[in-house]
């Protein structure tokens, strides 16, 4: 059964031949896209205190050259890289080029997941995985979700950047996702929802996993 978004969608003018396009990029890469998704769910397998900060301090910095050595700097002083230890451990804000909320959230994210996992009694992957897909009706309505999405420093697309991680069908609605889809001759506008709301649909107009189409989009561009 088609989504109201599509029907709805499909009125467009310019969604045709732009569905058209997406179809041939992903005709092309699809296999790469596809598994990029799946290396970008397993990243931080058996590290979820690491995942954590990299989404938290993802935010407006330079990934390679920023938050990734971050990373590797907190886990070469914490191991093992779990939310337990990123509960009770936080990065110190000054020695990591931190602004002084962005401890605070990476701990309370840590210490509202660990007791998740705690309360279904199993793995912090296992419990970051099923935590991830439970949300995926709040993804326009994040706050609504007590364990990360209400925690203050957490937007629509540092949670869907955090569902990706915990391995959800998800896509992070950022400004190089909506360049992309412009591209491909979409009208985008700049609001994060409605990156999503179109995302989602021409994902499901060539039948393409969200997460693979987040990576299609993004190495298009590369």
């Amino acid at each position: 059964m088609e989504s109201d978004e599509l029907l709805v969608l499909r009125q467009r003018p310019e969604w045709r031949a732009a569905v058209g396009r997406l179809q041939n990029l992903a005709d092309e890469f699809g296999n790469e896209a596809r598994t990029a998704a799946h290396k970008y769910a397993a990243e931080y397998a058996k590290r979820r205190g690491s995942m954590v900060i990299d989404v938290v301090a993802s935010r407006q910095r330079r990934y390679v050259e920023r938050v990734l050595p971050m990373v590797k700097r907190w886990e070469a002083d914490h191991q093992p890289a779990t939310l337990e230890v990123l509960a009770e451990t936080p990065p110190d804000a000054a020695t990591y080029g931190l602004l002084p909320s962005e401890p605070v959230t990476m701990q309370t994210i840590a210490r509202n997941l660990t007791q998740l996992i705690r309360d279904l009694r199993t793995d912090e992957d296992t419990g970051c995985r099923i935590w991830a897909d439970s949300v995926q009706v709040l993804e326009h309505a994040h706050r609504l979700d007590p364990v990360v999405g209400a925690v203050p420093g957490i937007g629509p697309a540092l949670f869907a950047y955090l569902r990706m991680r915990c391995g959800a069908d998800a896509l992070k609605p950022d400004l190089r996702v909506a360049k992309a889809l412009r591209g491909l001759g979409f009208t985008v506008p700049g609001d994060t929802h409605s990156i999503m709301v179109l995302a989602r649909a021409a994902a499901a107009e060539i039948d393409f996993p969200l997460l693979s189409l987040d990576q299609l989009l993004w190495n298009s561009q590369d």
